[in-house]
C-alpha cells in the first residue's frame, strides 16, 4: 500500500477487507484528523495547506498502512483453504491475554476534534495519543493569544 501526496490531493486509501468495517473507521479518523490539521489555517495558503497536508499525512499513513495489513491476514478468516482452517482453529485457542491485547488495538483509537469542546473519555480502556489533537489544541490556544492577548479558548472536557 502506497500513496503519493501532493499538497493538492489528500493521500487516503482504504483498501481494506469490507467485513469489518475497518476502511470507514478510518475515513473517519483521517477526516477527523486532517480537519485538527486544518483548522488551524487562518486564510487560503497553498504553502501552509502543504505542510498541514505533510502532518496529516505522517499522522495517518502509519496507522492506515497497519490497518490495511492486519485486514490483509483477516481475509484468513473466511476462506475455506487449510490455512484459514488453522487460522480460525488457532483464534479459538487464544489467551486472554493476547484477546485482550487485540481488542485494545481495536478500540483504542477515538480522535477527537481540537477545534470542538473536548468530550470526557470514562471508559476502562484509555484511548490511543492523537498527535493532530495535542498539536493543534496548542496551536489554537497559540492563536487565541495572538488575537486576544488572552487565552479564552476553552478546551475542558464535555460529560455527554
Amino acid at each position: 500500500m502506497t500513496t503519493s501526496p501532493s499538497p493538492s490531493t489528500v493521500p487516503a486509501c482504504h483498501k481494506m477487507n469490507p467485513s469489518g468495517g475497518v476502511g470507514g473507521i478510518h475515513a473517519i479518523h483521517d477526516a477527523v484528523a486532517l480537519v485538527n490539521w486544518m483548522s488551524t489555517l487562518r486564510l487560503a495558503d497553498e504553502e501552509k495547506l502543504g505542510k498541514v497536508f505533510k502532518k496529516y499525512r505522517s499522522e495517518r499513513y502509519p496507522v492506515a498502512k497497519a490497518a490495511f495489513e492486519t485486514s490483509q491476514m483477516s481475509m484468513h478468516y473466511t476462506g475455506k483453504n487449510l490455512l484459514s482452517v488453522l487460522v480460525r482453529e488457532m483464534m479459538k485457542r487464544i489467551p486472554e491475554w493476547a484477546f485482550k491485547r487485540i481488542i485494545y488495538r481495536m478500540y483504542a483509537s477515538r480522535p477527537q476534534a481540537s477545534f470542538l469542546p473536548l468530550v470526557e473519555d470514562n471508559a476502562p480502556l484509555k484511548p490511543s495519543y492523537q498527535y493532530s489533537l495535542h498539536k493543534t489544541l496548542v496551536i489554537h490556544k497559540e492563536l487565541v493569544k495572538k488575537a486576544t492577548g488572552l487565552s479564552t479558548m476553552s478546551h475542558a472536557p464535555v460529560t455527554v
